[in-house]
């Protein structure tokens, strides 16, 4: 019997890049995970190494001697020919396809080729495609944007503790949180540990909790931080589906299902699904079917001429153990 034939998915994100190897039944075999992947934000030689870790981890995982891979997707912002040599060689694999976050999270999402996907890490997009073909894609701009995302929030809420501290700002528990983390009495003292960080993007994304778990916790200031950053959210899912001209239909938005937005009873979930329903009333935010990785990889097997039949998404659902 001859082998079934392999493809390869890769969401690459702000802090790690993860990889799958599924089969053209829709098994997936093996998974890995690597360091960041996304070139935009580090050197190459970080990238190669991320990269390297995680197909060597999924190929160990699928106790594959040798890979063999049909095809590659990438799911990342850059375009990933810096490191599309490093892929060649250890997957053997000459077709290696660019396809952005917000495709591979709204195919893993929905298993739908119509929709829009919501990205909210470290950054945040807004990516959609309408039955026409056509794209939209909103936020991603990095560092200086990205809102609602965990780096967002996380600036945000330093930023009010910071105003807190020297009197500009309304009393927050943010700052007692914040001294704590880093061992602290004073606030001023938090500056170099906090900005010497060697992932400064990674680790500033991080402090998000403190604004999380303070408005859990009943703190105002928080409270009204993550209805900002909820708002802008939904104003940028918004205006993608108005991009796309399906603003006055109904619409699905696959939304993560990172700890970022489930945490806390999923209250993030929760504000951005009622701010998205006052732009668009027939807008439905849902949790997704899978991951974005698992995305690129169902991209790579349509793209050999797999279609997404039940039985194949019955075979991604018990290999993950849906």
């Amino acid at each position: 019997m001859p082998e079934k034939k392999l493809v390869m998915g890769f969401d690459v994100g702000g802090t790690k890049t993860a990889c799958v190897i599924m089969d053209e039944t829709g098994r997936v075999v093996g998974r890995g995970t690597g360091g960041s992947g996304n070139t935009n934000f580090i050197p190459l030689a970080i990238a190669n190494k991320s990269f390297t870790d995680a197909i060597r981890s999924a190929a160990r995982q699928a106790r594959l001697k040798s890979i063999e891979i049909e095809c590659v997707v990438v799911g990342t912002e850059p375009d990933p020919a810096p490191v599309a040599p490093l892929i060649r060689k250890l997957t053997g694999c000459a077709r290696i396809l660019h396809r952005k976050e917000g495709e591979c999270s709204m195919v893993g999402g929905l298993v739908e080729k119509v929709g829009i996907s919501l990205i909210c890490g470290t950054g945040s997009v807004g990516w959609g495609r309408n039955a026409r073909g056509a794209t939209s894609m909103t936020s991603c701009w990095g560092p200086i944007g990205d809102e609602g995302s965990a780096y967002d929030m996380a600036r945000r809420g330093v930023n009010a503790a910071f105003w807190a501290w020297d009197g500009r700002g309304r009393p927050t528990i943010i700052v007692n949180r914040l001294l704590k983390m880093f061992g602290k009495k004073d606030m001023r003292d938090i500056c170099t540990p906090l900005y010497t960080s060697p992932n400064l993007r990674k680790d500033f994304a991080s402090l998000a909790k403190l604004v999380t778990e303070s408005a859990a916790a009943g703190d105002k200031v928080a409270c009204q931080i993550m209805k900002d950053c909820a708002d802008q959210i939904a104003w940028f899912l918004a205006t993608c589906a108005n991009n796309l001209k399906m603003g006055k239909d109904a619409y699905r938005v696959a939304a993560p299902a990172n700890a970022f937005m489930t945490s806390n009873k999923e209250m993030y979930f929760k504000m951005i699904r009622k701010a998205l329903k006052a732009h668009h009333p027939k807008a439905q935010l849902v949790m997704p079917r899978f991951e974005p990785v698992v995305g690129a990889a169902l991209i790579a097997l349509d793209e050999i001429g797999v279609k997404w039949t039940p039985a194949v998404i019955t075979n991604v659902e018990k290999s993950i153990g849906c």
